[in-house]
């Protein structure tokens, strides 16, 4: 039996067993001999019915259906890559084929209906002509029109996941292409790019042309959630301030391209912490340098924050007595790499606890706190684990805390070393009804 003959026997296989299928899932590496994806027949047949279609496939993936793509609510489509190699265009021709993006590993994908989706997340993908493959609804006929340009009249959640980063080089040869083939930069007209009138929620990742520029194209006033990963060119030129009713943010803090990057993140940081609308942040950032949090909150709203990024254990503390209303808290604490730092370290430490300052209440609301140790030596370790341990004491909402499985030991032990001491003024009792619990990195 050949390739397209048992592909085509499963699929029938498939329809005969599932008459009701709303949803699909597929996984696979295989493709008939037309380098179609092997349930490709399976979607057509249940596309008018289909709910959601989520298609993840090893290597290039190309999807055929056509006939009734504006039914189609959620579509997920990702391929399984392992890099994206760039590669100078042929000539100057808009053709998808001169994409300076090698398109043997990009995502294919096919005509879909813009206005009926509601959630598309789609990967790797070139980041020109990204909307080529979505049609909209001819405004005379009001019926979909393959030749109309596209309007995602009902999206709210978006994912658009890119290439890797192209080198200087062809970077600059990128962004003077991005001019001539519907670039989703502001350069293009406003006529080309689409409208997204419900759009809450956007995820970019790895976009490689000025990652300000690009968001000013989706509707920044209205985006409740936003996530940012690996989007290089001209960060720190952003402010999440515009986006000015977002709930919760995630964003991956690329590495300043000068000698000042401590400064820079710290300046970034600090810019972030006056956005008063966010409920959820999440920071992540390389833990191999300490930033300092600024000195002023603004997050009056914020009930879970995750800061990935290097800070010191002095600083937790602060942070509960500021966040008024914080439910969960991440932090990451790395060791002091300088003598400056150590300076201004001891420098803010109390010298001295009053018994008021010990059995002061950090926090009344805060349910899940996470230590994350990183790079500390092992007197430090313990060091650390026993200020998060009084901490956790001075804190009787606490439910949970966790850290990694090579640290639970020593932290059960300080735990107890708490409870156990009876001259220790302040109330502890809730501790015993505490977990702990193993992250996992």
């Amino acid at each position: 039996m050949d390739q397209n003959k048992a592909i085509d026997d499963v699929n029938q296989y498939l329809l005969a067993s599932m008459p009701n299928l709303k949803h699909i899932y597929a996984l696979s590496g295989t493709s008939d001999s037309f380098g179609l994806f092997a349930l490709d027949d399976l979607i057509n047949v249940r596309m008018p019915y289909l709910k959601t279609l989520t298609v993840v496939a090893q290597g290039a993936l190309k999807l055929g259906f056509h006939g009734h793509a504006q039914l189609l609510k959620h579509l997920t489509m990702h391929t399984v890559a392992h890099a994206l190699d760039y590669s100078e265009p042929s000539g100057s021709s808009d053709d998808e084929t001169n994409c300076s993006l090698q398109t043997h590993v990009l995502l294919s994908v096919p005509r879909v209906h813009a206005e009926s989706l509601v959630l598309l997340d789609i990967g790797p993908i070139a980041p020109t002509n990204i909307w080529a493959p979505f049609f909209g609804t001819n405004e005379a006929s009001n019926v979909p029109d393959l030749n109309t340009l596209p309007n995602f009249l009902c999206l709210r959640i978006l994912r658009l996941v890119f290439g890797v980063q192209a080198s200087q080089s062809e970077d600059r040869h990128m962004h003077r292409a991005s001019k001539h083939r519907n670039s989703p930069g502001p350069e293009t007209s406003v006529g080309i790019y689409p409208l997204f009138p419900q759009l809450e929620s956007l995820t970019v990742e790895q976009y490689p042309y000025n990652i300000l520029l690009f968001l000013e194209n989706f509707p920044r006033g209205q985006l409740l959630h936003l996530k940012l990963y690996k989007c290089l060119h001209h960060f720190y030129e952003l402010s999440l301030c515009v986006f000015s009713r977002l709930q919760s943010a995630c964003i991956d803090i690329p590495e300043a391209p000068h000698a000042s990057k401590e400064q820079d993140e710290e300046t970034w940081i600090s810019k972030t912490f006056s956005v008063s609308t966010l409920r959820s942040l999440s920071l992540r950032a390389s833990a191999a340098h300490q930033v300092d949090l600024p000195s002023t909150y603004q997050l009056h709203c914020l009930q879970n924050l995750d800061l990935s990024i290097g800070m010191r254990s002095v600083e937790v503390e602060k942070l509960l007595v500021e966040l008024k209303h914080l439910r969960s808290l991440r932090v990451t604490i790395t060791e002091v790499l300088s003598k400056t730092h150590e300076y201004l370290s001891r420098s803010i430490r109390p010298k001295k606890y009053t018994k008021s300052k010990y059995t002061r209440v950090l926090s009344t609301t805060l349910e899940q706190l996470t230590i994350c140790l990183v790079d500390l030596a092992a007197s430090r370790q313990r060091r650390a684990l026993a200020k998060t341990a009084w901490l956790a004491a001075r804190v009787p909402s606490l439910l949970s805390l966790h850290t990694q499985q090579e640290h639970l030991q020593v932290l059960a032990s300080c735990i107890n070393n708490v409870q156990a001491n009876k001259q220790a003024p302040v109330d502890a009792r809730h501790l015993s009804n505490m977990r702990l619990c193993t992250i996992l990195l």
